[in-house]
């Protein structure tokens, strides 16, 4: 059952009641244009337009919130065997936020000299 040469698939979106007229120049028009939208909004979804920049960009949060827990956990044990209760579980959470940012500050930058077409000193590679 598969369409024979010369024979059109349609989109079923697309097809019209019998008793309706044709498609009028402004309705092509419309849907052109609809359609020239739509194909935008899955480029820019998918990252094709813009090279890509949102997947760097996803996990960010979530990169930043591990890290302090991470941090906190590491300190709430080191003040249990040492017993310096709470120093270290402070400190831990203060290099944790301190590490999460620095993190976050560089992603954000790499990010922003993409969109601009800059290239980092150290990406320099020379033969």
């Amino acid at each position: 059952m598969g369409s024979e040469e010369g024979e059109e698939t349609v989109d079923p979106s697309e097809k019209r009641p019998i008793d309706q007229d044709p498609p009028s120049g402004e309705e092509r028009e419309i849907a052109r244009k609809r359609d020239e939208l739509l194909a935008n909004a899955r480029r820019s979804v998918e990252g094709t337009q813009g090279g890509g920049s949102g997947s760097a960009l996803m996990g960010l949060g979530l990169q930043f919130v591990i890290v302090i827990l991470v941090c906190l956990y590491a300190g709430m044990w080191l003040d249990r065997k040492l017993g310096t209760a709470p120093w270290l579980l402070v400190l831990g959470v203060v290099v944790g936020a301190s590490a999460g940012f620095y993190s976050m500050y560089h992603v954000m930058a790499d990010e922003n000299r993409k969109a601009r077409g800059v290239r980092r000193r150290d990406d320099d590679t020379r033969p």
